[in-house]
């Protein structure tokens, strides 16, 4: 009798359900990026902060930290008459080319979730910007004379009458295009390479997205007398469409926060060649808030648009 009272009062093993499950595994090979961002991203963000509000002074046995307030942040907002105005000049240059690399990788993955032969190589060819863009590659082209040499022949010869870009342009007047349009699609034929670069990731992000559909929705779908037409803006665009925002997100901090760019390279510049750490650290921080806003202001514009396959 006792025995059946203690088994009745012994609680029960709470069974995990697959759900469960998952978060646990998600977790576990998570832990290794959380404590990396722990300890070589969140400790050098809040350094940052700390500086963006100090000037930093380096001596011989290390260096001193002279709390200034909203000094550097008062200067870069209402004393430096080029800081504001060169952040608005550059999201104004750089959002056209994110909106263009967006839209070539999605249809570049369209194409190549197509089943043709050499379908491999193709892929393997536009994943190669990723690999050409990055930072050895990049230090040893600078370095070698005879490139240096050719690529300033092709800007020349890029620059005359005759070029591929004037071509285009004259094609585009014969269109009778309005001059916005015009001016938009000359200035993605000018940043080509630029666009096929920074597509490289979200091709593959967009590739997943369209492996991932069921092959059975198609099936169903041609079934019941659908066009590919119909497939590819029915189903294959909305059950993508999440695809679409995280390839926003990763295009649009990949190309504000590339070496190449202007505002990065004028951080570099006040920070570690001038050596004004401070005000540097505040250039960051007012640099990657308007970032955020951006990502906010497009995350909350697509995501009302995204389907949620459920």
């Amino acid at each position: 009798m006792a025995e059946a009272v203690a088994a009745k009062a012994k609680p029960k093993k709470k069974v995990k359900s697959w759900e469960q499950k998952k978060k646990t595994i998600g977790y576990v090979f998570t832990l290794p990026f959380i404590i990396g961002a722990f300890f070589f991203l969140l400790l050098p963000v809040i350094t940052s902060l700390i500086y963006s509000f100090s000037n930093l002074n380096v001596s011989q046995s290390g260096y001193i930290l002279e709390n200034v307030g909203f000094e550097h942040y008062n200067y870069l907002f209402r004393v430096d008459p080029y800081f504001i105005r060169n952040i608005g000049a550059m999201l104004l240059d750089t959002m056209p080319n994110v909106i263009v690399a967006l839209i070539f990788s999605f249809f570049i993955a369209s194409l190549l979730n197509q089943k043709f032969h050499g379908r491999a190589l193709v892929r393997g060819i536009f994943f190669m910007p990723v690999i050409l863009s990055s930072g050895i590659y990049t230090q040893l082209q600078s370095g070698d004379v005879l490139s240096n040499q050719i690529s300033s022949s092709a800007q020349a010869a890029a620059s005359g009458a005759g070029s591929v870009t004037a071509a285009f342009s004259t094609t585009l007047a014969s269109m009778g295009l309005s001059g916005g349009i015009a001016e938009f699609l000359l200035n993605s034929v000018n940043r080509i390479s630029v666009i096929v670069s920074m597509s490289a990731i979200p091709i593959i992000i967009f590739l997943a997205g369209f492996q991932s559909i069921s092959p059975s929705i198609f099936e169903a779908s041609y079934i019941e007398g659908a066009t590919k037409w119909e497939v590819f803006w029915k189903i294959s665009f909305p059950m993508v469409s999440p695809q679409i925002l995280v390839s926003l997100v990763y295009i649009i901090i990949d190309s504000f926060t590339t070496s190449t760019n202007s505002m990065i390279q004028s951080i570099h510049t006040v920070t570690f060649n001038q050596m004004q750490y401070g005000r540097g650290a505040a250039m960051a921080w007012i640099y990657m808030l308007a970032i955020f806003i951006i990502i906010g202001i497009c995350f909350f514009i697509v995501n009302r648009l995204v389907f949620y396959y459920d």
